[in-house]
Formats: structure tokens, C-alpha cells, sequence
């Protein structure tokens, strides 16, 4: 029998998710509360599969998910929701006619080791926000499977100039990575692109270097700025503003943020 591919294994995760995991929301008098329940072993159960198959192709990627995996119990809000955004990108990379076009709208740099905000933006700002599809993005979840020199170019560069956005999000990780820098410094070489970097809340402006003074990096946490990115792609790709269900996005990312920094 033919193995399945890892956009399958993925694909079947995100459907067990969307099927079989519920989130009920409870109220009383002084809070909100809500619980993650459903079928859990089967959704762990095919997380296994898929962590096995990804092991080699993307060992970030592999070891982040182990990582809410082995965590779920703890936290199950908010490792399911973590969880799920993986999924997204990995279905988004691993998309048979993404593959083959290789024509994307958005290009993500950012470490592996924060991924589990960028995924959040991902899937709350740029997915469930703006209605992107996965096939719309590239993100670079896991930078130890893109070696140097001739790898590099032909894998980012070549998504680069396929993309009309390129988001860098510059965290200490970031900084300190030398294929985050060389993304960087290629996405400001290539010519007709919009480039706008974003940067954590731990790091001040003076501290990303020459970013600081062209002025146009934004923090990831100002409202503001997240509502002009919005309406950017939406007036340039003729999306429709639906300001109530982004607002809401907007929230449900900037708690993430406040979780894992």
C-alpha cells in the first residue's frame, strides 16, 4: 500500500480536528471558562502519524508539534489552538499545486523558534482574518531543512519574487539567526516588493538595526498597525472588510502573544 504524503497525514489531522474536537464555552457569574473535549485519542493518534512522517523533512516543525503534543493535557486551549496552526501551514507547504505553480501572495520570514506566534498571525490575522488560503502563503517554518548557498537561492529567493508581501518578523531569534538575516537582506533587494517587518513586543525599535531608521517596522501587538496592514491587502486584492470578525482575530492573536512571551 502507498504511504500517505505528509499534506494527507495533514490533511486528515485538520479534519479530525475540525470533526471530532469541540470547544465549549462555560459562564458563570465571575468568569469564562472553556474546555477542549471530543475524541482526543483519535486526534493524537493521527498527530503520531504525522509527527513520524515529518521527522526528517522538517525536524523543527517535528519537534515544536511533539512539544504541544506531549503538553496537551496541561493546557489543552491553548495547545490545540498552537496545534492547529501547524497543521494550516504544513497543509500550505505541502499543497500538491502550490508546489507545482509555486505562486504565492504572501511570503513569512521569521525563526522556527518562534513559530508558534507567527503561526497564530498566520492563521488569525492572514487566514481566518483576510481569507487568505494556505495556498496563498509561504512561510519558512523550519530553516534547518533549507541549507546554504544554491538551496537558499533557488527555494527563498524564488518564493520571494512569486510573492507581492514579504512579513518579516523580527524577533531576538531572528537576530541571532543567519538565515533569517539573509532573508531579510534579500527581500529589501528585490525590486516591486512590499516589505514590512514586524517586530516582537520583547524587542525595542533601536535594537533591529537599520530597519529602525527606514521607519517602517511595526510592533506585532499595535492594533493600529495591524489594521493597516489590513486594509492594504484587502484593498489590493479586492477583499471585502468584514471589521467585526477581524477585530476578533485580532484578539485571539494578541492573546497568544501575551501566552508565550
Amino acid at each position: 500500500m502507498k504511504k500517505d504524503t505528509i499534506y494527507n497525514l495533514a490533511t486528515n489531522c485538520k479534519n479530525i480536528s475540525d470533526s471530532e474536537i469541540k470547544i465549549t464555552k462555560f459562564i458563570n457569574s465571575t468568569s469564562i471558562s472553556r474546555l477542549v473535549t471530543g475524541n482526543i485519542s483519535l486526534f493524537e493518534k493521527a498527530l503520531e502519524e504525522l509527527c513520524e512522517a515529518i521527522r526528517e523533512k522538517y525536524p523543527t516543525i517535528h519537534s515544536d508539534l511533539k512539544k504541544h503534543m506531549d503538553e496537551y493535557d496541561s493546557n489543552r486551549l491553548l495547545h490545540q489552538g498552537a496545534i492547529d496552526a501547524t497543521l494550516d501551514c504544513l497543509i500550505a507547504i505541502e499543497t500538491p499545486s502550490a508546489q507545482s505553480t509555486g505562486v504565492k501572495k504572501i511570503f513569512i520570514s521569521h525563526s522556527s523558534n518562534d513559530s508558534t506566534i507567527v503561526n497564530a498571525f498566520v492563521k488569525e490575522i492572514l487566514m481566518l482574518g483576510c481569507g487568505f488560503k494556505p495556498n496563498d502563503i509561504f512561510c519558512t517554518l523550519d530553516h534547518t531543512a533549507i541549507r546554504t548557498g544554491d538551496d537558499f537561492r533557488n527555494e527563498i529567493i524564488a518564493n520571494m519574487k512569486c510573492c507581492d508581501f514579504i512579513l518579516c518578523f523580527i524577533s531576538e531569534n531572528y537576530r541571532k539567526s543567519e538565515v533569517c538575516q539573509n532573508e531579510m537582506g534579500a527581500a529589501w533587494s528585490l525590486e516591486g516588493k512590499r516589505v514590512i517587518p514586524f517586530k516582537f513586543p520583547n524587542l525595542s525599535f533601536n535594537e533591529i538595526g537599520f530597519l529602525n531608521v527606514v521607519k517602517q517596522a511595526a510592533d506585532i501587538t499595535d492594533k493600529a498597525k495591524l489594521d493597516e496592514l489590513y486594509k492594504e491587502l484587502c484593498e489590493f486584492y479586492n477583499i471585502k472588510q468584514e471589521w467585526i470578525s477581524f477585530n476578533q482575530r485580532t484578539t485571539d492573536f494578541f492573546k497568544t502573544v501575551n501566552e508565550n512571551q
